[in-house]
């Protein structure tokens, strides 16, 4: 006679430590992905922002006019059709929000006509106001540098 077999299969202490390691590398997944996460955001809301100083930049030339990128505070920017020292110019777009509450843009300062401003102008002939922006976010010490050079208005991301 064939000798009596256990059942086969899993015992509730084995399926909890396996559930309990599982949310545990679940856990740690989550974490690190929220921090990428994060991260990601800021160095792309750094490359828009450099992408709309460039079309800031191409639309000055192209409409044979000065175009101003105006820091209102830390959280957004406003574009406007004449320099950022003129009492004439004209809203064009904005303000427009960072795309997290986490991403600010800290220590605008460009060099015009009239001084440091927080806003940078791009000529029709193609020259800027030179200076920088810093992308920054919460919580964290990356900082993003964004440049834009006088002599050509050429925006650089560092």
């Amino acid at each position: 006679m064939w000798p009596e077999r256990r059942d086969n299969g899993f015992t509730m202490i084995e399926i909890l430590v396996t559930v309990v390691l599982m949310g545990i590398m679940m856990a740690i997944a989550v974490t690190g992905f929220t921090s990428w996460s994060r991260s990601s955001g800021q160095a792309g809301q750094a490359r828009e922002l450099q992408s709309v100083m460039r079309q800031a930049h191409q639309r000055a030339i192209t409409e044979g006019r000065a175009i101003c990128l105006f820091f209102n505070g830390t959280q957004s920017y406003t574009i406007y059709r004449g320099a950022c020292d003129s009492a004439t110019k004209v809203r064009v777009e904005g303000p427009v929000a960072a795309k997290s509450t986490q991403v600010n843009f800290t220590s605008p300062s460009f060099t015009g006509t009239s001084g440091t401003s927080t806003g940078v102008t791009f000529n029709a002939r193609g020259t800027a106001w030179p200076g920088t922006v810093r992308i920054t976010r919460n919580g964290s010490s990356k900082v993003y540098t964004l440049t834009v050079e006088g002599l050509t208005g050429r925006v650089s991301l560092a």
